[in-house]
């Protein structure tokens, strides 16, 4: 498992956004915390944008959205906004696109185990209780 670097005063992402937001209206950067791509093998499967509880709401109709759901749209693939509380032992995932209402239909606050079960049955894999219980999650 590779190891994430930490983030060091946020110098990397705001001093550029700042810089881009100077390039003119019609030219927006996205603000995206935190995007990840599930992928399996290679292969992205899903669109993840994760987002502290505490952090500002956005919505499916912000250009920031539209534009993760016409890129998930194009490829096929769920599009995932999801908010989690500071243990990370909550996440509210809300689909963005149709292809993520097929495996959630509406907004939906789950445990982390079930999180991490939604994403591996995205993927196409199963996730076993004994590994859930390897990463301390509790089932």
């Amino acid at each position: 498992m590779s190891e994430i670097k930490e983030e060091r005063n946020h110098w990397r992402d705001l001093g550029l956004a700042r810089r881009l937001s100077k390039w003119g209206f019609d030219y927006p950067p996205l603000d995206l915390d935190f995007l990840f791509l599930e992928h399996n093998n290679g292969q992205v499967k899903a669109i993840i944008d994760y987002k502290n509880e505490h952090e500002k709401k956005h919505y499916a109709s912000s250009p920031v959205y539209q534009a993760l759901i016409d890129l998930g749209d194009r490829a096929g693939i769920p599009v995932i906004s999801c908010r989690y509380n500071d243990d990370y032992s909550r996440y509210k995932a809300t689909p963005l696109n149709v292809y993520a209402r097929n495996y959630i239909h509406e907004p939906k606050e789950l445990s982390e185990a079930e999180w991490v079960a939604l994403l591996y049955e995205i993927k196409g894999q199963e996730v076993s209780k004994e590994f859930l219980a390897s990463m301390n999650i509790v089932i």
